[in-house]
């Protein structure tokens, strides 16, 4: 069985520190995201990939590309950054290939 919305917005909110009222509407709109970015992936030849049916197993998949979107924002494409000891050096300016490298595409049969 699936997560429902709420238990995502959660395990986002769990994953980022996010907490506030004011982060949930953030938090839903990156799941949102993540879904449709899920779901093109999954679904590359589709006319419409968010019409095609859920699969319950990319739940977690998308909680972890929401909390990444979250996490990145402000800093969106950032290549590298040093304050207060702090350093961010990130390869990609969308979400980490290793996120997205979990998702194997559905191809469609090719007629000669």
């Amino acid at each position: 069985m699936g997560m429902t919305d709420e238990e995502k917005v959660s395990q986002v909110c769990a994953l980022t520190g996010a907490g506030s009222v004011a982060d949930r509407p953030v938090v839903e709109a990156y799941l949102l995201s993540a879904r449709s970015l899920i779901m093109l992936t999954r679904h590359p030849f589709s006319q419409d990939p968010d019409s095609e049916a859920w699969e319950t197993r990319h739940d977690g998949l998308q909680c972890e590309i929401a909390a990444s979107m979250f996490n990145r924002r402000g800093a969106e494409g950032e290549i590298s950054h040093k304050e207060n000891g702090v350093d961010r050096t990130w390869a990609t300016a969308g979400v980490p290939k290793h996120l997205l490298s979990r998702i194997v595409p559905i191809g469609k049969a090719v007629r000669l």
